[in-house]
């Protein structure tokens, strides 16, 4: 059950943009982290060059972005988190245009007991998933 966000400086997308970004996100994570795409959501939003900055200056030329990507801790290796961040990264800059240095990609572990959809909690659905 993932979460990404993604924020990028500059302009929105066009619609056509966003829907493919959101697409190739969802194919990624399920295809990398092997998470499932029926409860993989993804968020996007842009900011005004001004509201962003980069060493203390607005990004005016390049857009910089952050994905923060939310999953439950301990589901996927090292080796994968990097390819994650690898992948991720490449499809933000082959998307968004050529992005400054200064842009991640940020996977955020959350205990299963701190998070779920639907009411239960990663946790709850794990232990009856068990008594199955």
């Amino acid at each position: 059950m993932p979460v990404i966000k993604i924020q990028y400086s500059g302009e929105p997308l066009s619609n056509d943009t966003c829907a493919m970004l959101q697409r190739q996100v969802t194919g990624l994570i399920n295809r990398v982290l092997g998470k499932a795409l029926p409860v993989t959501a993804v968020l996007i939003s842009s900011l005004p060059a001004q509201q962003w900055s980069v060493g203390g200056d607005a990004i005016t030329q390049q857009r910089s972005a952050l994905m923060e990507i939310f999953i439950t801790s301990g589901t996927n290796s090292a080796d994968e988190k990097q390819q994650m961040i690898r992948e991720a990264y490449s499809l933000l800059d082959a998307t968004l245009g050529a992005l400054l240095e200064a842009s991640y990609v940020v996977i955020q572990e959350i205990e299963p007991t701190d998070w779920g959809y639907a009411g239960l909690t990663q946790d709850q659905r794990r232990r009856t998933k068990a008594q199955s």
